[in-house]
C-alpha cells in the first residue's frame, strides 16, 4: 500500500537553517563534549552550551555511549519535542492521510516495497564502505536489528533499565544504524569541513532537496526520519507500560541546548519557528558563534561511527533498578 506523503510545508519548515543548525549542533556538542580540548569546552561554556549530560566517552578504540547519566533521556526528550512541533503543524495543515507522525510498526524488513533499503555505494573510505555493507545487509537485519527491536519491546528487560539507559542504547544501536540503513548515495555530500568556509556551513546545503539521512544537518528533512523517530518515541510508551508509569514521565534529562532563561525546554521549536524578534535574533547569533567553535574543533560525530556496545541481547539481566516516579 502506498504510503502517505509528508506535506511539503513540513519539509520546508525542517529545511530552515535555524532548524538544521540547531539539530546538527545539539548532536555534535553532546556527543563530542568529552573529545574536545579544554579551550573548545571553555568557548562552548561561554555560550551556555555545555551539555549537562555528555552522551559518549572516549575508549581505546573509539567511543562508547554513557548509559548511566540520563543522557539517553535528553535524546528521547529533544526528539519528542521535534515530533510535537511537526504534529502541531500537521494539525494546521489538515492533510487527511497524514494527521500526525506515526512510527514504523514494525521496522520494515528487507524487500519492503514502501521502504526499500538503498544499496551501499563506494564512499572512498574502506571503513565506511564496510559499515554500510554490513548495516544494509539482510543478515544484519535478521541477526541484529530484529533482536534489538525485540529487546526494546520486551517488558521484562524494560523493567530492568532506566529510561535514560534505554534512550542511550536505542540512540547508539538501532537508531544510528537505521539512519544509515535507509540512507542513499548522494550526488553531493556536505563535507565535515568546507575548505572554503572552514568555520561555517554554506547556505547551499539549506536547499530542501538536501535531506540525506546520514547527516544530522539534513536527516530531519527526509520523510523517513519521522517514521524512524516515531518508532523511537513509541518506545517511551512501551517503557512506561513495563514500569507502571501511567502519567507523564518524571524527566531527568530535558536538555535541548541553550535556551533563554525564562523559556521552558519545550518552547525550543516555537523559538526556532518564530523567524524574527529579539529572542530569535539572539538565538541565531548564539548558534552562529557556536557553529564556528564546533567547525574549528576538528572533532566530529556521525551516525556511522563505530560504537562499543554489545550488538545482541544481554545473556543475563540485571535486577530491576529504581523506577522513574510518576509525575
Amino acid at each position: 500500500m502506498a504510503q502517505p506523503i509528508l506535506p511539503q510545508a513540513i519539509v520546508a519548515l525542517m529545511a530552515q537553517r535555524a532548524h538544521r543548525i540547531h539539530h546538527y549542533l545539539w548532536h555534535e556538542v553532546r556527543n563530542s563534549w568529552l573529545f574536545y580540548n579544554e579551550a573548545t569546552r571553555n568557548a562552548i561554556r561561554a555560550l551556555g552550551w555545555e551539555p549537562p549530560r555528555p552522551a559518549r566517552r572516549p575508549t581505546a578504540n573509539g567511543a562508547a555511549p554513557i548509559l548511566d547519566n540520563d543522557s539517553g533521556e535528553d535524546f528521547l526528550y529533544m526528539h519528542r519535542q521535534m515530533i510535537a512541533l511537526v504534529n502541531t503543524k500537521l494539525a494546521e495543515i489538515g492533510q487527511d492521510d497524514y494527521p500526525k507522525v506515526e512510527g514504523w510498526q514494525p521496522i520494515p524488513g528487507s524487500g519492503d516495497v514502501d521502504f526499500a533499503v538503498p544499496p551501499a555505494w563506494d564512499t572512498g573510505d574502506a571503513g565506511f564502505n564496510s559499515f554500510l555493507q554490513e548495516t544494509k545487509s539482510d543478515d544484519f537485519f535478521t541477526q541484529t536489528i530484529q533482536p534489538w527491536e525485540a529487546q526494546y519491546g520486551d517488558a521484562a528487560w524494560l523493567s530492568s533499565v532506566s529510561l535514560g539507559e534505554l534512550g542511550a542504547r536505542i540512540e547508539f544501536t538501532i537508531h544510528n544504524r537505521l539512519h544509515m540503513r535507509f540512507c542513499s548515495e548522494q550526488d553531493n555530500m556536505r563535507p565535515d569541513v568546507d575548505p572554503n568556509r572552514p568555520d561555517d556551513i554554506d547556505v547551499s546545503w539549506d536547499d530542501p532537496t538536501y535531506n540525506w539521512l546520514g547527516d544530522t544537518y539534513s536527516s530531519h528533512v527526509h520523510p523517513w526520519f519521522w517514521k524512524l523517530h516515531g518508532w523511537v518515541d513509541d518506545r517511551i510508551e512501551t517503557w512506561k507500560q513495563a514500569n507502571g508509569v501511567t502519567g507523564e514521565v518524571a524527566w531527568q534529562g530535558t536538555w535541548v541546548g541553550n535556551m533563554p532563561a525564562d523559556m521552558p525546554p519545550h518552547a525550543l521549536h516555537a523559538l526556532l519557528t518564530a523567524g524574527r524578534g529579539r529572542r530569535m535574533h539572539e538565538h541565531q547569533d548564539n548558534l552562529k558563534k557556536l557553529l564556528k567553535i564546533v567547525q574549528s574543533s576538528g572533532v566530529r560525530c556521525h551516525f556511522y561511527d563505530r560504537i562499543e556496545l554489545p550488538m545482541s541481547i544481554p545473556i543475563t539481566r540485571r535486577a530491576a533498578r529504581s523506577k522513574q516516579r510518576i509525575a
